[in-house]
């Protein structure tokens, strides 16, 4: 899923989740529905925009203009005004709260009911005297879910970690996927050769993309799996810091390298290139606007050259140079 849509989507189910605890009868329904939608366009909503203005966000199905609005304004913003609103409104941390995979934004509200629990820090508490498990509907087993939650939380918030170190995991990580991919790469900002490195983002291709991503998460070095689907997983190592893997098909390797090797502000750069040369480039490749036909997407110089420009090195893509 292009990661505009993934983060509007997920605002989207959290504005849903916070209404559905207050009580609000149809809203709900209204953004989750809008949240599905976006989940499954293959292109980034930001490109819909870009070339289509307003009413094409807007035609999206189970959007409309209200919906439409708060899409662009994270576009714009990067953030959702009526998200902050909601979340200041709370007299606990949501946000925190519900961020655990085994607490909801019910569960939540409950949490601070019944155990006056507002942040995590008080969660942890609880959870160590044996609160949570007195309260209907949570039990021995919800309690130690929610302190395991609490303790990947912890690994996840550690600090970035210097490249050497990332690069020395990615390194091994890589090593052992090349036993069951095709082709390997570590992208991110360990590509882009960073300072300091926040998390491993690493692209293969395989004839097998289940074997390659149950592998991945079998690795020694992981400490926990977060997800795991069709394409892509997402764990938590030994050393705390989190790898993504995503299995890509061969001929959309390049385009899927130069995306996710970033920076952001790289990859707006080249997007608003393509559009003034009559193209629309995503992470599944180039591709003429007027046809939607494909012009390249199996190397990252074949894309550059279309575009008109000499090969970038990863090293040098922070910005428009």
């Amino acid at each position: 899923m292009p990661q505009n849509n993934y983060k509007i989507a997920e605002l989207f189910n959290r504005i849903a989740d916070i209404l559905e605890s207050q009580g609000v009868d149809w809203k709900p329904q209204a953004y989750r529905k809008a949240a599905k939608s976006l989940g499954s366009l293959k292109h980034d909503v930001r490109e819909i925009y870009e070339t289509g203005g307003h009413k094409a966000v807007e035609d999206i199905n189970g959007v409309g203009k209200a919906l439409a609005k708060k899409i662009i304004e994270y576009i714009r913003t990067g953030k959702i005004e009526k998200y902050e609103k909601l979340k200041k409104e709370s007299p606990y941390d949501i946000e925190a709260l519900s961020s655990l995979s085994t607490i909801g934004p019910k569960k939540a509200l409950e949490l601070y009911k019944k155990l006056g629990i507002r942040d995590i820090s008080n969660l942890k508490k609880a959870a160590n005297k044996g609160k949570i498990r007195k309260l209907p509907g949570f039990g021995v087993k919800s309690e130690q879910d929610i302190f395991d939650s609490i303790k990947l939380r912890e690994l996840q918030k550690k600090e970035r970690v210097p490249l050497n170190l990332a690069l020395k995991e990615a390194n091994k990580i890589k090593k052992q996927l090349e036993k069951v991919a095709d082709k390997v790469e570590v992208a991110g900002s360990i590509r882009r050769k960073k300072e300091t490195i926040g998390d491993i983002d690493i692209l293969a291709t395989s004839k097998d993309s289940k074997k390659a991503l149950e592998h991945f998460c079998k690795l020694k070095a992981v400490e926990k799996v977060l997800a795991k689907g069709p394409t892509k997983a997402m764990v938590v190592l030994k050393s705390g810091i989190q790898s993504d893997l995503r299995v890509i098909p061969k001929e959309d390797f390049g385009a899927a390298l130069l995306y996710f090797t970033g920076s952001k502000e790289h990859n707006i750069w080249l997007r608003r290139i393509a559009i003034t040369k009559g193209y629309k480039l995503n992470e599944y490749g180039l591709f003429n606007r007027k046809t939607g036909k494909k012009v390249a997407s199996k190397t990252e110089k074949d894309i550059y050259k279309k575009l008109g420009l000499n090969y970038i090195a990863p090293e040098k893509r922070e910005d428009n140079s």
